[in-house]
């Protein structure tokens, strides 16, 4: 297994414990705005340290600001879009198929970026979705204008983030390098996030924010240098797959922590994010 996926699955492990957490805070009394705000001040503190105290602010280069700053602005829209859908959609639905944006990923890789389509990979990617959709409860769908509204948010919000994977690579094709990349896309994240949350008159965090925000902070952290590191020597049709494939993890870090029933989903899930791993191995 090459450490390129090594590092892909440190990246999922670290965005399902993000999600864990998010799981849980969201049902005890946060305003999705400060938090968010707060989880990114964190991650911009500590990535910037980092790059001051390891001179990684030499790195930056012509392309990381062109890529840079849009994808900040591009990740933190899609967020906010997929919260927004959540308000009328069933996050048991949205959840899963906001996953699959990695399709929207690879076949950008595929066309814009000449990575090569085989036989393993095209496996590992229906398997990939296979394990996502196993989790959707599709009983909680509605219809109607307002859920309407959310599915068209919920689809801006997969675009989103599914366009933010292949200019991650394609700023690493560039010659960006990880730290470098991530401390420009906190420009426009935080500031975003900032005026969300001016916007929101909700300023003052609470006690659960205090005490959570800045760990899901460190864990973004984790999974973003993680994934970029990933994408410096492997391709974004393999590494993004297998990093969505979070959502199969969460499911089941929510059976052992938060009590949550175990479902024929949750097994299928798992087999086909098991097999899609391994199909993206012999890729």
């Amino acid at each position: 297994m090459s450490i390129s996926i090594l590092l892909a699955l440190g990246a999922m492990v670290a965005g399902a414990l993000a999600d864990l957490i998010y799981k849980w805070v969201q049902n005890h009394g946060i305003n999705s705005a400060t938090f968010v705000f707060y989880q990114a001040a964190t991650f911009t503190v500590v990535i910037w340290i980092i790059a001051v105290v390891f001179d990684q602010l030499s790195g930056i280069i012509t392309a990381t600001w062109v890529y840079g700053l849009p994808l900040g602005l591009i990740g933190y829209t899609g967020i906010v879009l997929f919260v927004m859908s959540l308000k009328q959609g069933s996050a048991s639905v949205y959840a899963p198929v906001f996953r699959l944006s990695f399709i929207i990923t690879a076949v950008a890789a595929f066309v814009l970026l000449d990575e090569p389509v085989t036989l393993a990979k095209a496996i590992g990617i229906l398997l990939a979705v296979a394990a996502v959709l196993s989790l959707a409860d599709f009983s909680g769908f509605t219809t109607g204008r307002s859920h309407l509204r959310s599915m068209l948010y919920l689809l801006a919000a997969t675009l989103a983030f599914g366009i933010a994977g292949v200019l991650n690579k394609e700023a690493i094709n560039q010659g960006s390098d990880t730290i470098p990349l991530v401390i420009v896309q906190t420009i426009t994240f935080t500031s975003a996030s900032f005026l969300h949350m001016l916007a929101t008159r909700r300023i003052r965090p609470n006690g659960i924010t205090i005490r959570f925000a800045p760990l899901m902070g460190i864990l973004q952290l984790a999974w973003a240098t993680l994934l970029y590191q990933s994408l410096q020597t492997g391709e974004a049709s393999i590494s993004f797959p297998i990093v969505q494939l979070s959502f199969v993890l969460t499911a089941i870090l929510a059976v052992v922590f938060l009590s949550e029933v175990v479902s024929r989903g949750l097994v299928i899930g798992l087999s086909a994010a098991s097999l899609a791993v391994v199909a993206f191995a012999l890729a």
